[in-house]
């Protein structure tokens, strides 16, 4: 009966089939760099912005606050600082764009990357095009185009080489003492040479990799567990590994993980989701009983994940791994002169 009504919610590029009573619960999420979101107006954007100086101040009486004015689009501010004078020597130069749309705050943090050769002129035409490229949406809000969803906002974009992270949970109201998380990174473990990486993929990223490595550890001193299921398992195209085990305490304890290739969109070389019982007060086991049964349990947990896909097509998706195709390609705004001030 859980799932007698439906509806699809999104994150990042993804977008996962719920039961609709189901509430999505935003940890943190990077398109490149992170975005923080905040309920407020105007005014208490420039609450926020004074705090947010008073706070870099106090960390560092070196902090070098080269602008604080208008941002790149109305109803934006900027600041651009170096943290300390060491970051200075090392160009670490750093953006916060605060962003009002409605009664919400997007804070798009940002900066030069001096490892890329970038120049403070392509940082800025980049937070210009962040900036332009983010809308409000509700919650019902699935858009059908390229692009990231974020916490009550959306941005726009067919580019695919920057960094992507995103960090959710899913909360039932009916069933308060089950969590259910997805994490997903895009570009983990990308400063690793190619041959390292396949090497660590198979001795230790993978979930039953790091299953037996913790066997070996610790020996004798494991923790008895009941395994109900355990071995590859398959979600779209990503084939990945699950481990569903219950503890003696009565909680369950269910991953799922893939590991693909850094910087591949369409395989994300990190990409795991948890789920567990008897949770309570965001604490494992601190409930006083599992409100599902062993089956129901995996039951919820194959429905859940069978429902994770793509939300648009993305380069190398194969058929059946998104829900929609994209209903037109989003062209990031070419405004590099915007970007000076």
């Amino acid at each position: 009966m859980l799932f007698k009504e439906n509806k699809i919610v999104c994150f990042g590029r993804y977008a996962l089939l719920v039961p609709k009573e189901a509430q999505i619960i935003w940890g943190k999420t990077s398109f490149p760099s992170e975005i923080d979101f905040l309920k407020g107006n105007t005014v208490f954007m420039k609450k926020k912005i004074t705090q947010d100086i008073e706070t870099m101040r106090r960390h560092d009486n070196d902090v070098e606050i080269t602008y604080n004015d208008g941002g790149p689009i109305e109803g934006s501010w900027q600041i651009r600082y170096y943290e300390d004078k060491a970051a200075k020597q090392l160009n670490l130069y750093l953006f916060k764009t605060y962003i009002n749309k409605q009664d919400f705050i997007f804070l798009l943090t940002g900066g030069l990357d001096p490892i890329t050769g970038q120049s403070e002129e392509q940082a800025l035409a980049r937070e210009v095009r962040r900036a332009k490229s983010l809308r409000v949406r509700t919650e019902a809000d699935i858009p059908a185009e390229e692009g990231y969803c974020i916490e009550h906002g959306f941005m726009a974009s067919s580019f695919y080489g920057d960094q992507e992270m995103v960090n959710v949970g899913i909360y039932l109201p009916s069933l308060p003492d089950v969590t259910f998380s997805i994490s997903s990174n895009k570009d983990a473990y990308a400063d690793y040479p190619k041959e390292e990486f396949e090497k660590k993929k198979v001795e230790e990223l993978s979930v039953l990799a790091r299953v037996r490595q913790a066997q070996q550890e610790q020996g004798v001193m494991y923790p008895h567990r009941t395994v109900l299921r355990e071995g590859k398992r398959s979600v779209q195209h990503w084939h990945g590994e699950e481990s569903l085990i219950k503890r003696p305490n009565g909680v369950h304890d269910f991953e799922w993980g893939f590991v693909g290739t850094p910087k591949d969109v369409a395989n994300p070389s990190e990409f795991i989701v948890n789920m567990y019982t008897k949770v309570e007060h965001n604490m494992v086991g601190a409930a006083k009983a599992a409100s599902l049964t062993d089956d129901e349990a995996v039951a919820l947990w194959d429905k859940l994940l069978s429902g994770l896909k793509f939300r648009v097509k993305v380069p190398g998706a194969p058929e059946g791994s998104y829900y929609f195709l994209p209903t037109k390609t989003a062209q990031p705004p070419r405004a590099i002169d915007e970007g000076k001030r």
